[in-house]
């Protein structure tokens, strides 16, 4: 017996996919941090509680890179903000398209 259900994961793939972020329900939170954490992707996004609402808004982390941009930029002597801007937008694409990748892929969830 699934313990995810597959309407869940398709929701939130198709709201990543197409817009980058995905909303759900309170209701919803565990089965969500479930299916996150089975597919390993949990370190990869982050859940924010909608202030007044019983909405969460599940995004991919990108704390994970700024550092890794910034000194990306500071390495390759770029004062510009356009080089930070432009390497933390890439990968949060690539990071974003990983996540989809391994949602839709998930058997038997």
């Amino acid at each position: 017996m699934s313990l995810v259900s597959p309407d869940l994961r398709n929701r939130i793939a198709n709201h990543l996919r197409s817009y980058g972020f995905s909303i759900f329900t309170s209701a919803e939170y565990h089965a969500v941090s479930r299916l996150l954490t089975s597919v390993g992707i949990h370190r990869d996004l982050t859940i924010k509680k909608i202030p007044n609402s019983q909405f969460y808004l599940l995004e991919i982390d990108k704390r994970t890179f700024i550092a890794e941009c910034r000194n990306l930029a500071k390495k390759n002597e770029a004062a510009n903000m356009n080089v930070l801007v432009s390497c933390v937008e890439n990968k949060s694409y690539e990071a974003l398209n990983k996540v989809v990748e391994k949602l839709t892929k998930v058997e038997g969830l």
